[in-house]
């Protein structure tokens, strides 16, 4: 058979499948934005095992041991395979050009929450039971309806504020500032002539000139210069970086032996299951909700901006639907592999941008997923130095600035959001803890809302008092005719429920102290 015939035919096949004419796809374009995705998000291969790599092993027994040293190969081989195949899922099934990997927030949130309190197998567990949760939403009508439930402030709030954490979280990797002891919040400046402090500013320097110089693939550029200024530093000077030495940036001499920690990684996740201590903290149920509630907007929110990019709706009614089962199914297979949410990544709209249109370009960046397995030696380099992090603590500084960047959206005529902006900020930076920040954001929406609406109804003859409290805006509780805001319309189940758990979650956290008052 003609050679020429075949591989015609094959190419016709696939732009059938993938629907190139429906979707106006070049092929060349969708490698390109295939590729470009995939540069665009590489960042997260290195940055998600060092992260989760910080979750202990056992709070109980062992509060002090982590997984980071001992199981960072296995973390890496999780986060590239999970990401692998949720994006070749997402490719071959809802046919977009949408990648999916761990998400940052996600990451940060299992690792210095609720692994601090479950350990890290149970908060595997947790996240098992969110994609779980997340599946039985889509597959039913209260997707859309969940959707309209969170006001929109409440959610950019959250987003903000973990943000702002991680990038706290990156300046304190990163060597730039240090906590005072270690049961205090006030932080100082580190040691900022340690080389790897001063490789730290210059990385976070060069990385945000490059982001706002609007530089593709600025991230990806900062960790490989990154790389190329660390090498020489231990090389020449091995004794003066806190004992590391050049064998540890040799990745002839690093190779894939991490590797072997894998198995222990995937057993770890179905251990949790058996944690009986798991099903008695409260943090667990307020951990599937979190995990369920972020994953489900950043999705949504994600998928439209992709959908505003190239019309989607428009070609294929149920493509939201099937991305949506596509994400939920994938937070269950990275969570049984020893991943954390996998969640659809904004950065696809870099290979939007470069031209990609079906899910083709979603299998191509599959493919460097796959291919990049084979880097795990070099990767390494992009680990923590000693008691630093001088290139992926700058990164999650970065990535924090670009999180922070959503506030611009906030709705700030609605001045009664602005408490809950600042205390979820605020609690969620200092407290060191996203769950806290979470609990104390809605229990401030809910009840500074709750509040309002009650004088409200009790008031409603009263014009002064409905004057007072009228807001010129459009969202649900307004009357588009008189422009009068009703608060308590901007409260529902869902939103009660989470401040049902959080205040239960602080209590429990405080028992202690809530008994002391009546000894």
């Amino acid at each position: 058979m003609n050679q020429k015939f075949v591989n015609n035919s094959f190419l016709k096949s696939l732009k059938r499948y993938f629907k190139f004419d429906t979707y106006q796809a070049i092929l060349k374009k969708e490698i390109i934005g295939g590729i470009s995705t995939f540069l665009a998000m590489a960042y997260i291969i290195a940055i998600n095992p060092s992260i989760i790599g910080l979750s202990p092993m056992d709070p109980w027994n062992a509060p002090n041991a982590s997984y980071a040293s001992q199981y960072q190969g296995g973390l890496f081989l999780s986060t590239v395979i999970s990401s692998c195949v949720a994006t070749f899922i997402m490719g071959m099934y809802a046919r977009i050009p949408v990648a999916l990997a761990p998400g940052m927030g996600l990451n940060a949130f299992f690792a210095f929450t609720v692994a601090q309190q479950i350990g890290f197998s149970s908060a595997l567990t947790v996240t098992i039971l969110s994609g779980i949760g997340y599946f039985i939403v889509v597959i039913t009508p209260a997707r859309e309806k969940i959707s309209k439930m969170i006001p929109s402030n409440l959610k950019l709030a959250i987003g903000v504020g973990i943000g702002f954490f991680i990038s706290y979280v990156g300046l304190q990797n990163a060597g730039i500032i240090v906590k005072n002891s270690s049961d205090s919040l006030v932080s100082n400046l580190g040691n900022l002539g340690h080389p790897m402090v001063l490789l730290a500013i210059i990385l976070l320097v060069v990385g945000l000139v490059l982001h706002y110089a609007k530089i593709p693939n600025a991230i990806i550029i900062t960790m490989i210069l990154g790389a190329i200024i660390l090498i020489p530093i231990v090389v020449l000077n091995a004794t003066g970086v806190e004992g590391y030495s050049a064998d540890n940036i040799n990745p002839l001499i690093i190779g894939y032996k991490n590797f072997e920690t894998f198995p222990s990684v995937l057993k770890a996740t179905w251990e949790g299951f058996a944690n009986v201590e798991m099903w008695k903290n409260p943090i667990t149920y307020i951990g599937v909700l979190s995990f369920l509630y972020m994953d489900f907007f950043d999705t949504t929110g994600t998928l439209i901006t992709i959908d505003k990019s190239i019309n989607l709706s428009q070609k294929d009614n149920n493509w939201l639907k099937k991305a949506c089962y596509v994400d939920a199914v994938s937070t269950v297979i990275g969570a049984s592999i020893g991943a954390t949410t996998v969640t659809s990544f904004v950065e696809s709209t870099v290979g939007v941008s470069a031209g990609a249109r079906t899910g083709f370009a979603s299998i191509i960046t599959s493919l460097c997923f796959g291919l990049s397995i084979a880097l795990w030696p070099v990767i390494q380099i992009f680990m923590p130095v000693g008691a630093y992090q001088p290139i992926t603590g700058p990164i999650l500084i970065i990535v924090g600035t670009i999180m922070i960047n959503q506030i611009k959206h906030f709705e700030w005529q609605i001045v009664i959001d602005i408490p809950t902006l600042f205390i979820t900020i605020i609690t969620m930076t200092l407290s060191n803890s996203i769950a806290y920040g979470i609990a104390f954001g809605t229990i401030t929406f809910v009840l500074l809302n709750g509040s309002l609406g009650i004088i409200q109804l009790l008031f409603k003859k009263s014009k002064k008092i409905i004057n007072t409290l009228e807001i010129p805006m459009s969202e649900n509780g307004v009357n588009i005719i008189t422009r009068e805001f009703y608060y308590w319309k901007r409260l529902n189940w869902t939103l009660i429920v989470i401040s049902i758990l959080s205040i239960t979650y602080i209590i429990l956290q405080n028992g202690m102290t809530y008994l002391g008052w009546f000894m």
